[in-house]
């Protein structure tokens, strides 16, 4: 379990403050890594026999002829999880270095438990990712996609649901987005992780309304600190074939997360995205013919009209004017779109024309 790079690590961060010479070995014998470069990939026969015994192993004049190609010194274990993952040895006169023995190996346990915990966690990073690319994008449950899938800390039990989240400005919390999905999560049957450049996903398993109101809570809360941050959430689907449903309907509310800069539903937008080539001439001809007449002023009006929900008071409040004011901007748009932004069925065709416009 011992890499040859984290051997030499060891024994350069150890020989910084000790004035012996150190080699890590692993518990096979072979020298991974030592201050003196020539014992490097020699057989070490007192490390054998430590690895074997999980005891620490004084070499000395009157026992060295029993391990041939060693020198006298202190070959201690270095245990990960009550297992022998490989040997320090300190060269020199055992009884120079028994006070400082315990502190070396404590300190070598340590470094390699962070090391090996940290090559654990990335590995289990990748395999989240190769699971949720693969179920998502529709593959097949293979032999090695199940056998991904049997090493997750938990079962993929339904419903299943999709988020996106992408962040579309640098900044300086963007590092912290991982560090909080890791506390969001823990413990909990979700996978999250990087998918493309500044987007990250998460993909609930086994998600009850409880416990996933209580993640949109904690990603509201996340939005506060990074103004930033679109987040589109996908419909509850209840099997893993129909995992790419949830995807791409996270993916289209993220589009348009992007445009009103707000947590975007895909059952909130779900009409729009029956528009699937809305680059095509009839979409375009749609909008325009709509929208051409009316200035930037009026469309921030009409669009904020939408968000209150139709509501001409909150309107005016949110735009800081009068009623009266709105209410005269509102028959002017009427005047030049032949659309009324207060009769249902009209302000239906002009909130598809200025989003499809937005796009």
């Amino acid at each position: 379990m011992l890499t040859k790079k984290l051997a030499e690590d060891i024994v350069h961060q150890t020989m910084l403050r000790l004035r012996h010479n150190i080699n890590v070995i692993s518990p096979t014998g072979v020298i991974l890594a030592s201050g003196d470069k020539m014992r490097v990939e020699d057989i070490h026969e007192g490390a054998v026999y430590v690895a074997q015994t999980k005891n620490t192993l004084i070499i000395n004049e009157d026992n060295i002829e029993l391990y041939p190609n060693t020198k006298p010194g202190i070959n201690m274990p270095i245990m990960y999880q009550d297992e022998v993952v490989g040997v320090i040895g300190i060269t020199g006169d055992s009884e120079d270095m028994l006070e400082i023995a315990n502190l070396v190996q404590l300190t070598t346990e340590i470094m390699t438990h962070q090391a090996l915990v940290e090559s654990k966690s990335e590995w289990q990073r990748k395999n989240n990712d190769y699971i949720f690319e693969a179920l998502v994008h529709g593959s097949k449950l293979d032999t090695t996609l199940n056998k991904r899938i049997q090493k997750l800390p938990f079962s993929l039990i339904a419903p299943f649901q999709v988020i996106l989240v992408s962040l579309h400005e640098t900044s300086y919390l963007e590092n912290t987005i991982p560090f909080f999905f890791e506390d969001l999560f823990y413990r909990q049957p979700i996978l999250a992780g990087h998918s493309q450049l500044q987007e990250y996903y998460i993909l609930l398993t086994h998600c009850q309304e409880q416990s996933r109101q209580s993640i949109i809570k904690a990603l509201r809360k996340k939005k506060q600190k990074l103004p930033s941050l679109q987040i589109g959430i996908g419909p509850v689907v209840q099997q893993l074939s129909l995992l790419p449903y949830s995807y791409q309907g996270a993916r289209t509310a993220l589009e348009f997360a992007n445009v009103h800069n707000e947590i975007t539903f895909f059952e909130d937008v779900e009409l729009f995205s029956l528009f699937k080539h809305r680059e095509s001439e009839e979409v375009q001809a749609f909008h325009h013919r709509i929208l051409k007449n009316i200035n930037a002023k009026q469309l921030e009006t009409l669009q904020s009209f939408f968000d209150c929900n139709l509501q001409l008071k909150l309107c005016a409040q949110q735009l800081n004017i009068h009623r009266h004011t709105l209410t005269y901007r509102l028959n002017k748009i009427r005047e030049l779109t032949g659309y009324d932004p207060q009769y249902f069925e009209d302000a239906v065709i002009l909130q598809m024309a200025c989003t499809l416009r937005t796009l």
